[in-house]
Formats: structure tokens, sequence, C-alpha cells
């Protein structure tokens, strides 16, 4: 859970432990990214540690630059519907009730359901294509 600077509104209150790990995860992203020199990292963690205000914290992370929302990703494989809006986990039983209250006149709908579940993953393996922002 990152860091969030909107909550709680008075800064002046006593951060968590988990608040000073949170900020912590941040500054050791941003290191990584190289946006702070060794040196500095150091400095903000140890600053980090001893914080006692979110307000403490805020200024540790306040010239760095901001989190954009991520962007939704539609995560493919690893067998079928994850990432999709609509969950597999109801998609299947919905599949099934129309199959069984048409007597299998409908038994149609399990063609795509297989092969989104079975065929595709099977062709292009766990790794068949991710939507992604490229950096």
């Amino acid at each position: 859970m990152d860091f969030d600077r909107r909550v709680p509104r008075d800064r002046a209150l006593r951060a968590a432990d988990r608040d000073r790990d949170a900020v912590a995860a941040i500054l050791a992203r941003e290191h990584v990214a190289g946006r702070l020199d060794d040196g500095e990292y150091d400095e903000r963690v140890a600053r980090c540690l001893a914080a006692r205000t979110y307000a403490d914290l805020d200024a540790l992370i306040a010239d760095l630059v901001p989190l954009e929302p991520e962007e939704p990703t539609f995560a493919r494989g690893h067998g079928g519907l994850r990432g999709w809006p609509f969950p597999a986990m109801l998609l299947i039983p919905l599949v099934a009730i129309a199959i069984v209250a048409s007597h299998g006149h409908l038994f149609w709908l399990a063609i795509p359901l297989v092969f989104f579940l079975v065929v595709r993953p099977l062709l292009w393996g766990p790794a068949c294509g991710r939507w992604s922002r490229t950096t």
C-alpha cells in the first residue's frame, strides 16, 4: 500500500510504522529509478525511520515525481480471463446454467469459453500478451 498524502487531513498527526514503511518503499523505488543518489537515499531513509508526523514524511517525498494513476491492464495468460471486467468465476456458471436451462440447445456457448480458457493458453502459453503502458 502506497503512502497517501491526502489522508489524514491533519498532517501534524503521528505516523504509524506502516506509513514509514510505505514512504521508505517510495524512496527505494525512486532510488532504483535513478532520481536519488546513494547518499541522498541513505539520508532520506534515516529521516524516514525517525519521522514522527505525516508532515515529516511528506517533506521526504515532496520533490519527487508524483505517481500517475495506473492504466488498466488487460492481463492475459495463465489460463484465461484474468483481468477481464466480467469475472470468469461468474461467466462459467452462467454458461452452464444457460446450457442446462435450454436442454442442451445452447451448448454452442461452451465453444468460446473452451477456446479462451483452454485452447488459447495452450497455443500461446502463459505470456500470450499483455496490454501495458510502455515508458
